[in-house]
């Protein structure tokens, strides 16, 4: 599993060019170019992965595969980055991909978090707030929300159009104490149920 979650943050986080390159991708303001810019700066040649649209209904979210190097099925997810004008610099997006036939959640941050630390994760979306306590995984910049948050996904998430999201990291030489943000939730009961007949095959 943490092979799998560590390529969604290579993805969607690691990259290959310079700090103020990442910043120019956070601040256009459409959601779609917004997310080919990223990509597109992601340490991970774009011949190792593909991404792809899912239709007009699934809005900005992006479908995302990436081949397992071991041989085995491909890590696949969607994708939706983070409302820059209302986020902090830290928060990259949000990632649901697949795991075990079904999905599993994970915000996806620009830094990378120590492996031993549990942040504090609390999520708002649709006047119903949740805390959860997130597992970090490899490399870092990937927090794993528990099996609660997919079920909201697939139920409450999917019928609002953005979710507010609040980390307390604790403080450390990489990362702020505090991690808020917005992140646009239009298009994901389009792109979820495409995502899970993917997963089903796998």
């Amino acid at each position: 599993m943490a092979a799998g979650v560590a390529e969604v943050g290579l993805a969607f986080a690691q990259l290959s060019g310079s700090a103020t390159d990442f910043e120019h991708c956070r601040a256009i303001a459409d959601d779609a170019a917004r997310l080919r810019c990223i990509e597109s700066t992601t340490g991970k040649p774009r011949t190792n992965s593909g991404t792809g649209t899912l239709g007009p209904e699934a809005g900005a979210w992006r479908l995302v595969r990436t081949p397992n190097p071991s041989g085995g099925p491909d890590a696949v997810s969607i994708m939706q980055t983070a409302d820059t004008t209302r986020s902090d610099f830290d928060l990259a997006g949000l990632a649901v991909r697949c795991q075990d036939g079904g999905v599993e959640v994970l915000i996806v941050l620009v830094g990378a978090l120590s492996l031993r630390s549990h942040p504090k994760v609390a999520v708002s979306a649709g006047g119903k707030r949740m805390d959860f306590t997130a597992t970090v995984v490899p490399p870092g910049a990937s927090l794993l929300l528990p099996k609660t948050a997919t079920e909201l996904a697939s139920r409450l998430w999917t019928a609002t159009s953005e979710m507010t999201v609040q980390i307390e990291t604790g403080q450390n030489d990489s990362a702020p104490g505090l991690i808020r943000g917005v992140v646009p939730l239009k298009g994901l009961s389009s792109a979820l149920p495409s995502l899970l007949a993917i997963c089903s095959t796998q």
